[in-house]
């Protein structure tokens, strides 16, 4: 049956990359066939096509190895591990500090993106905004990251700081000094009359960011709230080495 091929051909192909994400040094197309019992036309078609998705190479020297788009996988799941750890601290503190706007964001290459989110307005709801990004330069998230995230170099590449930057900090030398104290603290902080935002460095190019609007902005509860981020920040972050929680 076609249902039955189609099948036994993704098995087989699985088990090609098996073998060749396991070794070293990586198999040739030989090795690979007389080790999964297939003919070695079949073994390289199927090994062709793992390699043109990605999930496969090829050394100059014909070895079969992994691809990046295992890579890229690994990454995926480890990314869904920790969106789940930062789901769980932002519920835990939106439950202490049930004035805040919580926010959980990633940096890439090109842009700041908000994952996850919690607002006064939806309590206890956990959102996940599709298209929610912080502007380079302005917020409290974007400057965190821009002072903390490996692709922070590529980020302002794309974000030219005397295009989007000069207005709101009148000299590089400004926000070069903001961006170290950032570093040195994890943290960046903005303020005004009634209003505070601090993102907190909260795994490598993640940031976890708060909002707090009113009199309890900058009120006896902003220490307890300092440290209830600065605690669930370290939390994540060994949750992305590895670590654990």
């Amino acid at each position: 049956m076609a249902h039955s091929d189609t099948v036994q051909s993704v098995a087989r192909a699985l088990e090609l990359l098996r073998l060749a994400c396991g070794s070293p040094r990586g198999l040739t197309l030989g090795e690979l066939a007389s080790a999964c019992s297939l003919k070695a036309p079949t073994a390289h078609n199927l090994l062709r096509t793992l390699v043109q998705c990605g999930f496969a190479g090829r050394t100059d020297d014909g070895r079969y190895t992994s691809g990046p788009a295992i890579l890229e996988l690994a990454r995926l799941q480890a990314r869904g591990a920790l969106l789940a750890a930062a789901e769980r601290e932002m519920t835990e503190l939106s439950r202490r500090f049930p004035e805040a706007t919580l926010t959980f964001s990633v940096m890439t290459a090109e842009n700041i993106r908000c994952l996850l989110r919690m607002s006064p307005d939806r309590p206890g709801q956990v959102q996940r905004p599709l298209d929610l990004t912080f502007a380079p330069y302005l917020t409290a998230t974007a400057v965190c990251l821009q002072a903390t995230a490996p692709l922070a170099e590529q980020y302002e590449g794309h974000w030219p700081f005397e295009e989007y930057g000069l207005g709101r900090w009148r000299s590089l030398e400004a926000f070069l000094s903001a961006k170290a104290q950032a570093r040195r603290e994890g943290r960046f902080r903005t303020s005004q009359p009634g209003h505070v935002a601090c993102a907190y460095a909260a795994a490598e190019g993640c940031a976890l960011g708060v909002s707090v609007y009113g009199i309890g902005a900058d009120g006896a509860e902003a220490p307890a709230l300092d440290a209830a981020m600065r605690e669930a920040c370290a939390r994540l972050s060994r949750r992305a080495s590895g670590e654990g929680c």
